[in-house]
This record gives C-alpha cells, sequence and structure tokens, in this order.
C-alpha cells in the first residue's frame, strides 16, 4: 500500500500530443514544446529527422508498427503505444522484443441501470433494484473485463506501466476521471491517465489527487495555457506537518510573573 503523503510527493509527467502542422501551413517554431516530458505521435505523421529538431527527448509513438516505422527503431528514447488490448501488446512485444511496449485501454464506467423486483407476495411492495453487475464499476473495452482484472492481467504480464484513456471524461470536458484513478492506482504499475483535460486547474486537481505518472493532454491545451504553467499546476502541495505544541504548566507560567 502507497502512502498518501509519499503519493502527493510524486511528480507527474506531462506527456503532449503533437501533430505537426499541415503543409500548406506557415512553418512554426517548436519552442513552444519545452518542457514536455514526451510527445504523443503518430510515426507516419512526423519523421524521426523532424522529431529530432523538437525540444522533447522522448516519443510515444501510437500505433507504430516497427516493420512500417522502421527508421523510428534508431531513436533511443522511443515508446512504442498499443490499444489493440493487452494481448496484442503481449505479440508486438514477444516479436520485437527490444522495444518498449506500453498498453493503452479505454476504460468507461457503466450505467447504473434498474430492474423491478417482480410481483409482490401478499401486501409486500414490489419495487426496483439496481443492477449489481454496473455497481461494480469501471471496465475496460479490451475484452470488456473489469479495470481491476486489466491491471492484474498487465501486471502479471510484466508491463511496467499502462495508459487508461476515459473517453466519457474526454467527451464531458469536465476534468479527468481521478474517481476511476482512485481504483487503479496502489499498484506497481505507473499509470498514465488521459481524456477530459481541458483546462490548467484540471491538472491541479490531478496533483492534489495524486497516483497518475503521467497525464497525457491535447496540444491544443498546451498552446494555449502553456507547457511551463501546465507544468506548474502538476507540481501538488506538500502536506502540512505536524509538529508538537508545548504548551506551559501554570506552575511554570506564574514562575515567570
Amino acid at each position: 500500500m502507497i502512502d498518501r503523503g509519499e503519493v502527493m510527493s510524486e511528480e507527474t509527467k506531462l506527456f503532449v500530443q503533437y501533430r505537426p502542422e499541415n503543409a500548406d501551413s506557415e512553418p512554426e517554431t517548436p519552442a513552444w514544446l519545452s518542457g514536455a516530458d514526451a510527445l504523443v505521435m503518430d510515426p507516419c505523421g512526423c519523421t524521426p529527422e523532424r522529431f529530432a529538431e523538437l525540444p522533447v527527448e522522448t516519443a510515444l509513438l501510437l500505433g507504430g508498427d516497427p516493420e512500417r516505422d522502421a527508421g523510428w527503431l534508431e531513436v533511443s528514447r522511443c515508446y512504442w503505444v498499443c490499444a489493440e488490448g493487452l494481448e496484442e501488446t503481449v505479440r508486438r512485444r514477444e516479436r520485437w522484443p527490444g522495444l518498449n511496449w506500453v498498453p493503452q485501454l479505454t476504460v468507461y464506467k457503466v450505467a447504473t441501470s434498474y430492474r423491478f423486483s417482480g410481483p409482490a407476495i401478499g401486501e409486500g411492495f414490489s419495487f426496483y433494484m439496481p443492477d449489481t453487475a454496473a455497481i461494480q464499476g469501471w471496465r475496460v473495452t479490451d475484452a470488456d473485463r473489469s479495470l481491476a482484472e486489466a491491471i492484474t492481467r498487465a501486471t502479471e504480464l510484466g508491463f511496467a506501466s499502462l495508459w487508461l484513456h476515459s473517453e466519457q471524461a474526454e467527451t464531458r470536458g469536465k476534468g479527468l476521471d481521478l474517481e476511476m484513478l482512485e481504483k487503479a492506482r496502489g499498484g506497481p504499475l505507473a499509470i498514465w491517465i488521459s481524456g477530459g483535460a481541458v483546462e490548467r486547474r484540471h491538472l491541479g486537481n490531478l496533483a492534489r489527487a495524486g497516483g497518475a505518472a503521467a497525464v497525457v493532454v491535447a496540444d491544443t491545451l498546451a498552446r494555449e495555457a502553456g507547457v511551463a504553467r501546465l507544468r506548474q499546476a502538476l507540481i501538488a502541495s506538500v502536506p502540512l506537518q505536524d509538529y508538537p505544541i508545548h504548551i506551559a504548566s501554570r506552575e511554570a507560567e506564574a514562575g515567570h510573573l
């Protein structure tokens, strides 16, 4: 079990989704990316040569294929993100064991539904009962298993990091799914979280909650708020420490009169 104070003292890394400018647009300076810990990108949309010119050392290739994207094999700080499930990520890791593979899972919360209890017996009352399966909470689209089962399986398969994306939070646009994170943290996996962060304060909320090794934000937020300000928001406040308070006795006070 991870101590609460220890969790809050950990630094959450900032990963920025990067989409290079269109060929028809004016060339932009990459200075706005300075300070990001990694860039999430489509390897087909950015060449290794272009990435080498950016002020970020680590690339997270979403949907990359080592055969098709062979040029990226020469990039030392590179992670290959697979969004096709845990088992498929394992198969790719076995085929290319020298690469860093990270599974990305889509997480959703089951909507609570109710069913009628049936006809009443005698003078009893009929009522609606919540579906216990829905109360279990979060599930992942991969094999339609519970979030807890997915985390256990990812740990058994030997992954060090797991990216959890909430499409529901992404659609709402009102902040990251911190309730889901509460269920996922505390284990050996480094949890990356995404979906729903559209304002700087949403990262501040994440910092106060703790438990995420990294957060992935859209390039639009990074441009508007500024990477430096987003990183500042991710610095959690140091928890207040308890200091002993010594209260003098009445006899001691009387001695000083």
